[in-house]
Order: C-alpha cells, then structure tokens, then sequence
C-alpha cells in the first residue's frame, strides 16, 4: 500500500507539472483542458496521502465506487448546468469549437467528474488528519415533522432561486440538501441529518470545510485557465477573488452538503444503500437494502448519457460565452499566419508572450518584418479577445465601435456599451453578448486600471 501511495503521489505531481508547463508555453493539448489535467493531479496526490496515512483510499481499497462517483457527478452537475440556464450565474469562455465536439465533451466529462472526487477526497483526507474527531455532543432525536420542514423550506428557497433569480439565485445553494437529506434520513439511507441527531458536529464541519477548500482550489486553478467560466452574480462584482465574487465561496460549503445528499440518495436505490466512505468514520452505519438493485445500475447509464445530450443541447447555447481562440480569428494574412507558424507561434497567446518584453517585441518586429503598426495592431486585438475570454464573436463587434484594447473598455458605462454592440433579446450570447458579459468585461478593465 506505502508503493502504491507513492505512485498516486508520483503521478498526481507528474500531472501538476504537465499542466502547469504546458499553461506556461501554451502548449495547446495540455493548455485547453488545464482545468481537467491540474484537478485530477490534485486527487491523485490526496488518494496517495490517504493510501499512505490509513492504508484506505478511493482509489486502491473502494476502488468500486469510483465509476458510481464520477458517472453520478457528471449527471449531478449537468444538473446544475440545467438550472443555469434559468439562473445565468456563470458562463464559459474559450470553449471548444463545434468541430472539436467529441473532445469537447471528453474534456467536460472529465472535469464535471472531479466534483464529487475532488470534494469526497478533500473530505476524507482532512478526516484522516484527525481533525475535530472529537467533536460530538449528546445523542438527540429528531422528529418526522422537522425533516418535512426543512424539505419545505429547501423548496422554498429552491423556488425563489428559480421563479427570481435576479434576486435570490444563490439560495439554489444547499436547497438541495434540504429536500433530498431529509428524504434520506426517513428511507434509512445515509443522511447528514442522522449525522447531526448522532451530535457527530465533527463530519459536518470536515464536509464544510471541504467544500470551501475545494471552492478555493477550483476557483485559483479556473482563473489560470485559458477554457474556464466567468461569475455573473448580480450586485456581487465589486469585489471578486480571483472570477469569484467573495461571498460566492460560501456557497461552496453548501454544495458539499448537496453532494454527499446526492450521492446518498442515488446509492440508496443503486448500491444497496452502502456509502463510499469508510464504516469507520461513521456514527452509524446505514442500513443495507436488497442487493438485486444495484443490477439496475448498468441499465440506468444510457439514461444518464441521454441526460448529459438533452442538458448539452438545451443548455450550451445559454452558458457558453465564447469559443476557442485561435490565430486564424485575429484576421491574420495567410502569409503573416505561416510567418509566425515557421517561429512556433501557433496560439494567440505564444504570440502574447513572444511580443511582450521591448527585447522580444524588437526581435519579433525584425524576423517577421512587419511594421510596428502591424504588429501592436495585432498584439492589442489578442489582448482585447482574451480578456476575460472576450473571443473574437464579441471582439469584433467591439472593434466596431472603436474599442482596441482591454482599457478602452474602462470609458464606457455597461449599459451604453451593451447598446451598442448587443442584439435582439433572445439572441444567442456567443454570437450577441448578454448585457452581464458586458458588466463583467468594463468592471474587469475598471479594476486593472485601479
């Protein structure tokens, strides 16, 4: 167990450096899907710890849970992707383009199963440390009627985030877990409410803890990345940590809880209501169901595919802000694209870095031969299409109205700027930016000017 340890710790690092390196040289294998590369890094390293410290891991001892994980985590934040479509607090930018579907959808996949894996794993190592073992009260019981109104209360909440969205959106937050848990708690299946009647305060505290660790972590590492997603909280821009606004990242606490609630539920009816975690950090264990269900579990993932394909279609052309960016979108000569192609730029932001330094700038401007003009034309149209992965559909169209680079953008009010570049309502916001795209990108270029 100690070499194999060793190996997750080994292969986790290996997959960091990978990533970081190719991010660095814009390496675009490695560059595009950097989210997907630095968190499964990051799961490995801590199945390696865990492996080490208990001799138990996700990855070597439960090793059947892992597919239900991933599999149950993509279908969990397809889930949300569908409410986002109502609620349009995040969109993504530099997005595959559609003639990369296939690996596109491998890149989603993988990175939509690091919620469960990422969360579960941060969980189960800061339960290995030991911390707050001991903090447990007196056994209580609660009543059926509690768990009734706090499923009233979960729709409540889920209601108003959905019917108002302008207004209570981050209620969707934890709503979840008030329907689903105390579903849970009443069928006998494992349940955060149970924890609490048990006064195991402890694992709750570890499982909120998790999910703001994993908030941080996702939000640092999303912020590098060159395909990522942007926050659209309304009243909440002011102040953002990396692209989240800072009172965003209580809501990661909350998904935690909306995690494990899910996966206690869907393990009810698939995995004889077993748990992936350890019996043994349990104040309980929940109560086994009849074995002959978790057959239905194979018979249930065409289910989950067509799920991902009808949540893919309806929600994509809502949450997607921009696609990839490539030199053949900055209205490069075929002459000047082979030019740069023969020096190893082959993606707009090698050129960014090559161009940058007076040094470079002077050394790009000989080899090529272009005039200074050209080249700070050029220069100042990539820096405007990847700020805040503008991309080149809402690039142009802010050229047009006299916007060169990302500072020209500080001049404008959102409002007046979005009615000159937007469309008709209901356009598709990759082609025509909603008016919060245009807040996020003239708030941005405020703050970098402050």
């Amino acid at each position: 167990m100690r070499v194999r340890a060793r190996i997750h710790v080994v292969l986790g690092t290996l997959l960091l450096a990978v990533a970081f390196w190719g991010l660095y040289r814009d390496v675009r294998w490695v560059a595009q899907p950097f989210y997907a590369w630095v968190w499964w890094g990051y799961i490995l390293i801590l199945d390696g710890f865990l492996a080490w410290k208990r001799g138990n891991s996700l990855l070597t001892t439960r090793l059947r849970y892992v597919f239900p994980i991933c599999l149950w985590s993509i279908s969990f934040w397809f889930f949300f992707e569908l409410i986002n479509a109502r609620i349009q607090n995040w969109y993504y930018v530099g997005v595959y383009p559609a003639s990369e579907g296939l690996i596109g959808m491998l890149f989603t996949l993988l990175a939509f199963a690091t919620v469960f894996m990422g969360i579960f794993q941060t969980y189960d190592a800061l339960t290995a440390t030991g911390l707050w073992k001991r903090w447990k009260r007196k056994r209580r019981h609660y009543s059926r009627r509690l768990t009734y109104v706090l499923q009233a209360v979960g729709l409540l909440t889920g209601g108003l985030a959905l019917l108002y969205p302008y207004y209570f959106a981050p209620l969707v937050w934890g709503s979840f877990t008030l329907i689903v848990d105390p579903w849970n708690y009443r069928r006998g299946a494992r349940s955060l409410l149970r924890d609490l009647e048990n006064g195991d305060y402890g694992l709750i505290a570890r499982l909120l803890l998790a999910g703001l660790v994993c908030g941080v972590v996702w939000e640092s590492l999303n912020f590098l990345a060159p395909q990522k997603w942007i926050y659209t909280v309304r009243g909440l821009e002011g102040f953002k940590v990396f692209e989240m606004p800072l009172l965003g990242f209580l809501g990661f606490p909350a998904l935690a809880l909306d995690t494990m609630a899910a996966f206690a539920l869907l393990a009810s009816f698939f995995l004889g209501n077993r748990s992936w975690e350890r019996l043994a950090d349990l104040s309980y264990t929940p109560a086994p169901k009849r074995a002959s269900r978790e057959l239905s579990f194979r018979l249930w993932v065409p289910v989950h595919l067509v799920f991902w394909a009808a949540v893919a279609v309806y929600a994509t052309p809502v949450n997607i802000g921009s696609l990839q960016l490539s030199l053949h979108d900055v209205q490069l000569t075929p002459g000047e694209y082979h030019q740069l192609e023969a020096l190893g730029i082959t993606r707009p932001r090698q050129f960014l870095r090559r161009s940058a330094p007076d040094t470079e700038f002077a050394a790009m401007h000989e080899r090529l031969g272009w005039s200074r003009k050209r080249l700070h034309e050029i220069r100042d149209r990539i820096r405007l299409y990847t700020f805040k992965g503008i991309g080149n559909h809402h690039g142009t169209r802010l050229e047009a109205v006299g916007i060169r680079t990302p500072e020209d953008l500080r001049h404008w009010t959102p409002e007046a700027l979005h009615a000159q570049i937007g469309g008709p309502p209901g356009a598709m916001p990759l082609f025509v930016p909603r008016l919060d795209f245009v807040r996020v990108w003239v708030l941005a270029a405020r703050s970098r000017a402050g």
